[in-house]
Order: structure tokens, then C-alpha cells, then sequence
């Protein structure tokens, strides 16, 4: 019999290594010198490898689980079993290696882009729509977890009536806005989703999100190419107001006195939405 650890090692090689199946599993951790019949007890019910694959299947079960929680809007869209799918493809091609399951569902929008039909039929199509979404709700997740702006909520109030001081205001983006450029429009499948209604099939059309939390609660917010420009400009080391309209009506080719009009009456709510913060 092996020492406690070596168990513990190979016994992790098996259950949370990248094979799928459980001979695959055993042959991946043979490196470890164990023997399943003889570290696993077996009786006349169960087999020892019967026993070891009741751990296998239930771990790759559980982080199935888990992402289904995170993509609720997408596994409703493709349906249990083609989510399953998708999920287990990634899991094996990218076993999970942090110590906590929030970092799990890191590389799911990516994973389902690089692993679309190929040659794929190129933005807007349907082929795309599941990495767009997934992208979508992974910033969902991650504005949830980041620093945001609740800690200073007695900071934003604004003399509105001072101009020059809102043109010299510093402001920078919080961590937990997430700026997103999509191929689809989200905005009625999501609202469809959480309010568990029939949903049909997204609009094909770039669209411009901003993911952002305020009072703990996050909200996905479609914007328009002003505002996205703006924020993008602010960034989160910040940005004066007056040089980020300039510089976002340099890059849209629009006169910067009207956006800056349109920023700062817009301003009040991206303070009260959790888009920006001051510096």
C-alpha cells in the first residue's frame, strides 16, 4: 500500500486530470505507481473501478453544474444537453487549475470561439452567437466580484450647476464596469430569461454594453458609440472629463461641444449606474 499522499496525488490525477473516461483517467496517473484494485476495496456491488468512477463522474457533474450557474442565458438558449456539450468540451480541454470555481468559467467565451464551425460564416451569424453571449455573462459574473463604487457613494454628487468644474472633474471607470462590443443585441433574450418567458432569437447587430454594478446589483446597459467612447477614454486610471469628450470626439469624428453637451447631462446617470467614479 502506498503512503497517504501518494494516494491523495493520484487520486487527485485521476478525478481532476483532462481524460474524460475513466481507463483514460487511470492510464493518464499510472505515473504514480498506484493500482486501482488494489488502493480501491471493491465488493460483490461495485467494482473497485466502479467505486473510483462514482468520484469521477460526480466531480466533472459538479463543475458542469457550476458553469450551467453561470451562463443561465445561454444554457436556456442552446437547450440542457448542447450546453452539457459545450461545457464538457472545455472542461476536458482545459481542466480547472485555480482554487476557487469563480475562475472556472474564466475562458468559456473564448474556448467557444476558437472552437466555432470552421471556416465559420463571420459575425452576426448564428455559429457566433454562443461565444458572444457567454462573453456577455461572464462580465456579468466578474462585475459582481470586482471593487466597485458602493464604498464612495457619498462621493457622488454633483454641483451640476458648476460647468467648469465637471469639464476639470478627474473620473476613472471602477473595476466592475465591463465594457463589451457584441454581435448581437442581448438586451430582450436576457430580459426574456430572468423573467422566464418564451425567448426567440436575438438581433444580429453590433451593440455596444456596458456591465456595471451599483448598490450590489448588476445591470448590463446597452449604450451608444458617445458613451461607449467616452468611458473606453476614461479608463480606470482616469481621465479629466473635458479630455476625454475631446478625445472621444476625435475618435468618432463628431464636434466635441455637442458631445459635450450630451456627456455632461448624461453624467448624473452613469454616476447612479456605476459607470465612473471620481479620482
Amino acid at each position: 500500500m502506498k503512503d497517504l499522499s501518494t494516494l491523495q496525488t493520484w487520486m487527485q490525477a485521476v478525478v481532476g486530470g483532462d481524460a474524460w473516461s475513466l481507463d483514460e483517467a487511470i492510464a493518464a496517473a499510472a505515473g504514480h505507481g498506484v493500482d486501482c484494485e488494489t488502493a480501491i476495496v471493491g465488493s460483490d456491488r461495485l467494482s473497485a473501478k466502479q467505486r473510483l468512477e462514482i468520484y469521477l463522474v460526480s466531480y466533472r457533474a459538479r463543475l458542469i453544474e457550476c458553469l450551467r450557474a453561470e451562463f443561465p442565458v445561454l444554457r436556456r438558449f442552446v437547450g440542457d444537453q448542447v450546453f452539457d456539450l459545450f461545457a464538457g468540451a472545455y472542461l476536458g480541454a482545459h481542466p480547472p487549475s485555480s482554487y476557487t470555481l469563480f475562475d472556472l468559467g474564466a475562458g468559456f467565451a473564448d474556448f467557444l470561439e476558437a472552437t466555432r464551425p470552421q471556416p465559420h460564416d463571420g459575425r452576426g451569424t448564428l455559429d457566433a452567437l454562443p461565444a458572444s453571449l457567454a462573453r456577455l455573462e461572464r462580465a456579468l459574473a466578474e462585475s459582481e466580484r470586482a471593487p466597485g463604487v458602493e464604498a464612495r457613494a457619498d462621493a457622488l454628487v454633483l454641483p451640476l450647476f458648476d460647468i467648469v468644474y465637471l469639464h476639470a472633474l478627474r473620473l476613472k471607470t471602477p473595476a466592475s464596469l465591463k465594457l463589451l462590443q457584441l454581435d448581437f443585441d442581448f438586451a430582450g433574450l436576457m430580459a426574456d430569461v430572468a423573467a422566464d418567458r418564451p425567448h426567440g432569437m436575438p438581433l444580429a447587430a453590433d451593440t455596444l454594453f456596458a456591465v456595471a454594478r451599483s448598490r450590489y446589483r448588476v445591470r448590463a446597459h446597452k449604450l451608444d458609440a458617445w458613451a461607449f467612447a467616452f468611458l473606453r477614454r476614461l479608463g480606470e486610471h482616469g481621465n479629466s472629463v473635458h479630455e476625454a469628450i475631446a478625445d472621444a470626439a476625435s475618435e468618432l469624428g463628431a464636434a466635441p461641444d455637442a458631445l459635450g453637451a450630451h456627456v455632461l447631462a448624461w453624467l448624473p446617470f452613469a454616476f447612479d449606474a456605476g459607470f465612473v467614479e471620481p479620482i
